[in-house]
């Protein structure tokens, strides 16, 4: 079965909250066969998006110099995913996705706080999609990486959800509340 993953990616990443990209990339390898390098292109979709979100933030003008810096950092380590899942995926043999021309969310970006709220939204979705694919991966050594990256969604996710004035839980199940 052949299947098209930009359009695969671009629609997992059209969704605006932490949800739909859990349902989308949990659902992707089961139902449709996906193999470890298809895994890790919707990851690095998910890494694109990201940066780029970053990236608009910093250049949003509506974050404080600390924020901005904090988001600097994070857009430094997804720059960091994607050059590894990159190397991981042409390594095994397969073609890394590019990133999308643009990204497009419903969520409208007035102020610092609903460019907090965003890349919450975004980050946990990461996390939990990371978390959905570790098992999944055919190479276990995979799994192993796919974890260490989504530790570093969990602590993105975190201090984003400390930012925002919300307790911070320690049940990652509980942090999209």
């Amino acid at each position: 079965m052949k299947i098209d993953r930009r359009n695969l990616l671009v629609g997992a990443l059209a969704a605006t909250a932490a949800a739909p990209l859990v349902r989308a990339a949990s659902a992707v390898a089961p139902r449709t066969g996906l193999g470890d390098v298809d895994m890790l292109n919707v990851a690095l979709g998910l890494e694109h998006e990201a940066i780029f979100a970053y990236t608009l933030a910093g250049k949003s003008g509506l974050l404080s110099q600390k924020a901005a810096e904090v988001g600097l950092e994070f857009q430094q380590s997804h720059e960091g995913h994607r050059d590894l899942l990159t190397k991981i995926i042409r390594d095994r043999g397969g073609r890394a996705v590019d990133p999308a021309e643009k990204y497009g969310w419903s969520v409208p970006l007035k102020d610092e706080k609903d460019v907090l709220v965003l890349a919450f939204q975004l980050e946990v979705g990461a996390a939990r999609a990371y978390l959905s694919v570790v098992p999944k991966f055919n190479d276990r050594a995979l799994s192993e990486g796919a974890a260490r990256i989504m530790s570093d969604e969990v602590l993105h996710a975190t201090v984003l959800r400390s930012v925002l004035g919300r307790e911070v839980v320690p049940s990652f199940r509980l942090i999209t509340t």
